[in-house]
């Protein structure tokens, strides 16, 4: 045998390489799998960890918009006067006589249609009549609006007026269309309004059984909504808010409910409570990613769901919602009593019917988060990570989990990737190196450098080889690939150049930053900014005398003034609509002095707009509104989007530009407060405006002299 020293190059080589590469295998593989091991374990906790943390935010986030939003509501002017008018016609009805076949009829309804509904529930009490309402408010009230309901149960608040030609029926007629919006866009499932002094429900929107009786000695005075109505019948502050836990509500024939209720005041008077009824629909979204569990991390087995200190779900299972009768069939096969069953499928939900025996979710009620190995109802191993939710006056908490064989598969699967990955690169390295050791050794050092330098960012970098074989190819072929990179390079240098300018021309800076940073939803409220609207006057009788290329340049000619403008005084446009302009002040980056740069802006684009009729020989005149107060934020739309505003605040500037008058600048008493001291105004007095009645506005005629603001 011929020793190793007079063996030919190309058989060290090979050798060497295949020497070198079950070496390599053996050891890297070895350090790699250990390693992936780990790292997968790692990751399996963290995505649950991040999964859990990700829900607790948006499930905490959720319950402070509501918290918010209900207590702005019941400071809102319409609902303290609804309020009043609703317990003054309440008591006005009650002091009227009581027809005996009205009391009959409502009598017949409970015996007949909701006692029997209550004992196929196995919830009903002793006797219908412990139902029945009391008062003769209450009774007339559920005869006209339950009893002679036209529509179904579940559709009884389609009823605007009874035509029994009652003060009641009259204030239920004004207010109930706006109050049945309210809780449809804000995806509440009742509205509720309950007088201070007798606890009275004198209004709500669905029509339960529970309308029109008392929360206070009514026979729902046990449940959680009279809870948080005694709440917020005690506090003096009419600032807060209180919400229930999940409990069965007999009125709605036991099915689970939620409420969140803040007091009414005027002024320092008393006047009742402002309550509505959760949608569970909202939390579903939130827990499910709206039914995208692999998308957000779960997998095929995973889901998450807030649990109270009872160990009762206070979410809906996920397989329940996947397959509704095949979780009823498991849960039967687990031993789930019928009448729990018939509960889930009546209800159409697991709020409040599934327990979870784990010691997780004492971890979690306890103030304790983490993930640890647990099981699941039927005993299936199981991830789950766990942390407490804060939200005001609940005591929940979050689980999120998946099976043991879904969250450890990569780890099985890795052990069979390394296996096979490590035979197969073994014969892929003995080809290769077979390959390989051919003439190869002149031109490598040259490629080697060469590509060296190309890794560092030199795209200069060339191979000068004079051969024309294989190698010279190569190298012409590689000094061609650095040509092309560095070509393509500087291409989409500067299409990125292109690309940013044109983002920046559609969306304000800090929100095309947000984009690009990969945020998908952007919606943002903002507590305080300056919306303005403007409109020419006239447009559409001059457009139709007009050729549509003048028109165009007459538009881009005055608006381009508009913008700049609006440039130099920090505005935003949002957009324009025809010869309509939009714009606001105060956000995405919020300032104070909002109002004072918008009214600078409008007197500036009335004396533009004057200017520019002059130079086209035309009688131009701008109609604009102001109002300030708080907006939603955000970009609309996948491909085309825009960035709009939405809210009262905006709808009410519109107004103000539609009711204005022509070569005039109208505001609200919103800016008229802010800007008195330092512009000109000139009331006009009650204007009506569409979906607000009659309110106060005055004209901006421009800005006070520095010596006139002192005085």
């Amino acid at each position: 045998m011929l020793k190793f020293a007079h063996w030919s190059i190309r058989y060290k080589l090979l050798s060497l390489l295949l020497l070198l590469a079950v070496i390599t295998l053996a050891v890297t593989g070895t350090i790699a799998y250990i390693k992936n091991v780990t790292a997968a374990q790692e990751n399996v906790f963290n995505q649950l960890t991040g999964v859990t943390r990700s829900k607790r935010s948006q499930i905490e986030s959720y319950y402070r918009t509501i918290h918010s939003h209900v207590e702005t509501l019941s400071d809102d002017r319409m609902f303290i006067d609804a309020m009043r008018e609703f317990r003054d016609a309440y008591r006005k009805m009650n002091k009227a006589s009581l027809p005996a076949s009205t009391l009959d009829a409502v009598r017949e309804d409970y015996r007949d249609h909701f006692y029997p509904e209550m004992q196929k529930l196995k919830m009903a009490r002793q006797d219908f009549q412990a139902y029945l309402p009391v008062t003769p408010a209450a009774i007339q009230l559920q005869y006209l609006y339950i009893v002679k309901n036209p529509s179904p149960k579940d559709h009884r608040n389609e009823l605007i007026d009874p035509g029994d030609g009652s003060e009641y029926s009259r204030v239920h007629r004004k207010y109930h269309v706006a109050f049945r919006s309210i809780i449809k866009k804000f995806g509440y499932y009742d509205l509720y309004l309950i007088d201070y002094e007798t606890g009275r429900q004198v209004y709500d929107v669905a029509k339960d059984r529970d309308f029109a009786t008392s929360l206070q000695d009514g026979p729902y005075r046990a449940s959680n909504l009279a809870k948080v109505v005694r709440q917020c019948l005690a506090t003096n502050n009419p600032d807060d808010v209180f919400f229930s836990d999940f409990e069965p509500y007999e009125a709605s024939r036991g099915e689970p409910t939620q409420y969140v209720a803040s007091p009414i005041f005027d002024g320092k008077e008393r006047l009742g409570v402002l309550a509505f009824q959760l949608s569970t629909d909202a939390i579903d979204r939130v827990l499910t990613g709206d039914r995208g569990w692999a998308r957000e991390g779960l997998g095929k087995t995973g889901e998450a769901l807030i649990v109270g200190q009872d160990h009762l779900a206070r979410s809906d299972a996920r397989k329940y919602l996947e397959d509704p009768d095949g979780y009823v069939a498991e849960q039967r096969d687990a031993g789930v009593s019928e009448e729990t069953l018939n509960r889930i499928r009546t209800f159409k939900t697991t709020i409040l019917q599934m327990f979870l025996n784990d010691p997780s979710v004492d971890l979690a009620l306890q103030g304790k988060q983490g993930t640890r190995i647990g099981f699941s109802e039927r005993g299936v191993p199981t991830l789950v990570s766990y942390t407490p939710l804060q939200i005001e006056g609940l005591h929940w908490a979050l689980v999120a989990r998946m099976t043991s064989s879904e969250a450890f598969r990569p780890i099985r699967e890795l052990l069979w990737v390394f296996s096979w990955w490590g035979v197969g690169l073994l014969l892929l390295t003995a080809l290769a190196a077979w390959l390989t050791t051919r003439e190869i050794l002149r031109p490598v050092n040259a490629l080697v450098s060469a590509a060296r330098k190309v890794a560092a960012g030199d795209l200069t970098a060339q191979v000068e080889w004079k051969w024309k074989d294989e190698l010279g190819v190569l190298s012409d072929t590689f000094n061609s690939m650095t040509k092309s990179i560095r070509e393509k390079t500087e291409l989409i240098e500067q299409k990125n150049r292109e690309n940013e300018a044109l983002l920046l021309n559609i969306l304000p800076g800090e929100i095309a930053a947000r984009l690009k940073g990969g945020e998908h939803e952007i919606a943002d409220s903002f507590a305080d900014v300056t919306v303005l609207f403007g409109d020419i006057v006239g447009f559409t009788a001059l457009s139709s005398r007009t050729s549509a290329p003048d028109i165009v340049e007459m538009l881009n000619g005055l608006f381009s003034r508009f913008d700049q403008a609006a440039g130099e005084l920090g505005i935003e446009k949002i957009k324009t609509i025809g010869d309509c302009y939009m714009a606001v002040c105060g956000l995405p980056k919020p300032c104070s002095d909002h109002a004072d740069r918008m009214a600078q802006m409008a007197l500036r684009m009335v004396e533009a707009t004057r200017q520019y009729g002059l130079e086209k020989g035309l009688n131009l005149r701008l109609r604009i509104g102001l109002n300030s107060g708080p907006v939603v934020a955000g970009v609309i739309g996948v491909t085309k989007f825009i960035y709009d505003l939405w809210g009262d605040t905006v709808n009410l500037a519109s107004r103000m530009e539609s009711t204005g008058v022509p070569g005039e600048i109208q505001v609200t008493r919103s800016v008229y407060e802010r800007l008195k001291n330092s512009f000109d105004f000139e009331s006009r007095g009650l204007v009506q405006v569409k979906g607000k009645g009659e309110i106060e506005t005055w004209l901006l005629h421009g800005q006070l002299h520095a010596a006139k603001v002192a005085k």
